[in-house]
Formats: structure tokens, C-alpha cells, sequence
């Protein structure tokens, strides 16, 4: 997918992983700079020093670079966040987090991840309600992508209805589209790019 991102600054938090890696370059092919963040140590100084509009900010949980059951740390990067982007409101045009599937469809037997990913579904739309009108944010779910494999990546997509994972270029297709400037009606809303677990797959999983 192609979007014109020329001059737009996109601040990026988490991702060190394969899916971070692939959300960074998509930007960047597209003409955004792009700049990590981190979260708890940038926090005040980017509500200071940043003067020019930070068109994009990116927030990607570790659960959405990761299975289920891996650390998954992340209360207080996720209030930091928080508090980063009510700080660049009204400055901020789009905000786009990416988090697991599990905060759509809980994983049985994973009830603190799977809130953990929720409190981000939840976050999504109550950011859409306070930054709004200057600024949308939505959400991109991420099921099982093909850079995680393992018996547990398996078992995942048993209860899903494509049966494969996702390509890390069907993920960053999701992103990109809600990262465009032409994409200026939608907040507060997830898109699933999840094979179907969301859909009802995983009731038994």
C-alpha cells in the first residue's frame, strides 16, 4: 500500500521486533522520518521540545510483537503514552496503536495478558473521545504474523478461520491505512488483522 507520508514526522514506541521493524520501514518508503521514542525517559522532553507538527505517533505493545505468554511488562509505558499524547494534542494529526488479538478475544488461561491488551482496545477508543477533533486514533489488532512461528503460533491459528498467518506486509497494509492523511473520519476503532480469531475461532482456545 502507498500513501503520500512526504515532510510528516512519525514518533514510534516499542517495536523492537520484526513487526516493529516492518511498521518503521513502511513509514519511511512512504516519506515519513521516523523517530523512536522511548517512552519513559522521553516523556517530559518531548512535551517540551517538540515544535514541529508530529503528524504520526505509533505505539506498539509487546504483546503485538510477541505470542501470548511471553513478559509482557507494560503499565507503565502504556500511562506514559498516555500522557505523550494528550501532551502533543492538538499538534498530533493521527495516532495509531497496534496490540494482540487477545485484547479482542481473551486467550484462556492468559487472563493477565489478555487484560493487558484489552486496557489498549480501551484506551484506543477513550483517546478517540478526549484528542478529538484535532486529532484521530485507532488501532490495529494483530493476530499471528509469519515472523513468530513456534508450536504456540500453531495452535493459534487452529482457531482462526484463514488457517495461515498474516504477512508482515498484510499488518503494515492496516497501519498505513490509518496512518493516511486522506483517512480523516475514522477514530477510536480497531481494524483486526487477525485471520478470524476475533471472529468467534477462538472461543475454545
Amino acid at each position: 500500500m502507498n500513501i503520500d507520508l512526504n515532510g510528516k514526522l512519525a514518533l514510534m514506541a516499542g517495536g523492537e521486533g520484526s513487526l516493529g521493524e516492518a511498521v518503521r520501514n513502511a513509514l519511511t518508503e512512504n516519506g515519513a522520518e521516523v523517530v523512536h521514542i522511548d517512552l519513559v525517559a522521553d516523556a517530559e522532553a518531548l512535551g517540551r521540545s517538540v515544535d514541529d507538527e508530529p503528524f504520526l505517533l505509533i505505539l506498539i505493545s509487546k504483546g503485538a510483537n510477541g505470542l501470548p505468554g511471553t513478559d509482557q511488562a507494560f503499565g507503565t509505558e502504556q500511562a506514559e503514552f498516555t500522557r505523550i499524547a494528550r501532551r502533543l494534542a492538538p499538534k498530533l494529526k493521527r495516532v495509531v496503536i497496534l496490540f494482540s488479538s487477545a485484547g479482542l478475544v481473551p486467550v484462556r488461561g492468559l487472563a493477565d495478558f489478555s487484560a493487558e491488551q484489552a486496557g489498549l482496545a480501551s484506551l484506543t477508543r477513550t483517546l478517540g473521545m478526549e484528542l478529538g477533533p484535532s486529532t484521530v486514533v485507532n488501532a490495529v489488532s494483530v493476530g499471528a504474523f509469519d515472523a513468530e512461528g513456534g508450536a504456540q503460533s500453531g495452535r493459534l491459528l487452529s482457531h482462526t478461520a484463514v488457517k495461515r498467518p498474516a504477512s508482515l506486509s498484510e499488518v503494515t497494509a492496516a497501519v498505513l491505512f490509518l496512518a493516511d492523511p486522506d483517512n480523516s473520519y475514522m477514530t477510536g476503532h480497531t481494524i483486526n488483522v487477525d485471520g478470524g480469531w476475533a471472529a468467534g475461532y477462538a472461543r475454545n482456545f
